[in-house]
């Protein structure tokens, strides 16, 4: 290597090309972490709306499915939870390396989580729920129950139970995933996710670049244009 002018490789080193490059692959969410949809039509469920602290959601609604009842009911668990999620594909920008995309989850109901309780609730259930650690803190991370003042925690009702097997039959079949890429048709309202017009509603038009990149009209006061965006940041309206 040539000296150069504050020593030897001081600023005539030249990049070496890498020939041993993997294209990067996607990362989807494993399995123990992908958000889980109950049977939401037991009729010995009655269904309840907690609240939580932010971004404690899911791990709110792990630990409900895992509490255990005491006393004359000892050991058992009739807790189900259900927290409505949408998904993305994500991919960082690290300078001008290529990372994987990665699958993530989002709560559609921030703060909120779905808890079902077999018959009902009870002095029981309700001491499980509402169990504390020593510093007074909830142990599944629940703030409270929604209710009716006088009249304490209710169910949610018919029209609400309509909903949430919409959701969650939605989720099952793949439709609260609102990246583009091979679920988005032609014509559908979508969201842009990045650039100047981050959260802009357009129509999605289609792919270029082998699929890479996203294709979306955005009507602009009395103009339309088209922007280009990565797949992953092509989202559907939701």
């Amino acid at each position: 290597m040539p000296r150069g002018q504050f020593g030897k490789g001081y600023n005539t080193a030249q990049a070496t090309p890498q020939h041993n490059s993997a294209i990067a692959q996607d990362v989807p969410l494993p399995p123990e972490r992908r958000n889980k949809v109950p049977n939401l039509y037991v009729s010995a469920l009655k269904w309840y709306v907690c609240t939580t602290a932010p971004s404690r959601e899911l791990s709110a609604a792990a630990s409900v499915r895992q509490a255990m009842l005491r006393g004359r009911r000892e050991g058992e668990t009739p807790f189900a939870a259900y927290v409505p999620c949408e998904f993305f594909w994500h991919r960082a920008v690290r300078s001008n390396l290529r990372v994987p995309r990665r699958e993530i989850q989002r709560p559609i109901l921030r703060h909120y989580i779905i808890v079902g309780v077999l018959g009902g609730l009870c002095d029981d259930t309700l001491a499980a729920l509402r169990e504390r650690d020593r510093e007074g803190r909830n142990v599944h991370g629940l703030l409270g129950i929604l209710g009716v003042s006088g009249l304490g925690p209710r169910p949610m009702n018919g029209e609400g139970l309509r909903w949430l097997r919409s959701q969650g039959a939605d989720e099952i079949a793949g439709a609260t995933n609102r990246s583009a890429a091979g679920t988005i048709q032609p014509g559908e309202d979508v969201r842009a996710g990045s650039g100047v017009f981050s959260g802009f509603l357009g129509k999605f038009i289609g792919t270029a670049e082998g699929g890479t990149v996203g294709v979306i009209a955005l009507d602009m006061r009395s103009t339309s244009c088209e922007v280009r965006l990565p797949i992953e940041d092509v989202h559907r309206a939701a």
